[in-house]
């Protein structure tokens, strides 16, 4: 579910800060890690934030560490329930095209990524951090730099279902056409991180049309709605 927030939510560190499973759950979460991973090479189990509690009346998160074989697992069982945080921006041009992309997975999404303990600091957490390393990623753009990016602001809060993720997204126009935002992108192509395996720059029709239904960006379709 996806809503209109006025402000970030206070993102506070779990103390302590491992979360704990228990042997037995942790065989399973190997043995389906070991499945998952087969004939794979592009994943690794490394540590995540995973949200702990989400308290809506006063709009405060609080973050554990986990791994990424857990959020794996938890999507697809019920004994185990992990939701990971990202931070992602939907960006338009001046000239009104959305940025989707197309990632590695082959899944339509926009630009961000999952939080991590580097954006955090004397436990509080600035989801500007994180987006401005994505969008340093992804896409070679300075969020601070207004030839870049004009505009940008915190617009919506995603709760997720069991298994799923809880998400910051903002919304911001670029300061590029669509022309010109295609040239940027092939020129900077060397620079990326590879996440990116296409690159569409669509209206808000041909982005309602997309096909979200092979595990495409589940709340793409809300936003629209919102835009």
């Amino acid at each position: 579910m996806l809503k209109i927030i006025d402000g970030v939510p206070d993102i506070k560190m779990k103390r302590p800060l491992d979360l704990f499973i228990s042997d037995a759950l942790e065989k399973k979460i190997k043995d389906n890690w070991d499945n998952f991973v087969k004939d794979k090479d592009d994943y690794w189990d490394g540590d995540l934030l995973a949200v702990t509690n989400y308290d809506s009346v006063n709009n405060v998160i609080e973050v554990g560490r986990a791994k990424y074989s857990w959020l794996i697992y938890s999507s697809n069982n019920n004994d185990l329930d992990i939701n990971s945080l990202f931070v992602s921006i939907l960006l338009r041009t001046i000239d009104g095209y959305y940025v989707i992309i197309r990632n590695n997975h082959d899944k339509f999404n926009i630009i961000g990524g999952m939080v991590e303990e580097t954006d955090l600091s004397s436990d509080k957490f600035n989801p500007d951090v994180c987006l401005r390393r994505e969008l340093k990623e992804e896409l070679n753009l300075d969020l601070d730099n207004k030839n870049h990016i004009s505009y940008y602001e915190v617009k919506y809060f995603k709760e997720p279902k069991p298994g799923n993720n809880y998400g910051i997204v903002y919304r911001g126009v670029l300061n590029f056409n669509k022309s010109d935002f295609i040239s940027y992108f092939e020129k900077c192509k060397s620079k990326f991180d590879g996440e990116i395996s296409e690159l569409l720059l669509l209206n808000k029709n041909e982005v309602k049309l997309l096909d979200l239904s092979d595990g495409g960006i589940s709340y793409l379709s809300e936003m629209m709605e919102f835009e």
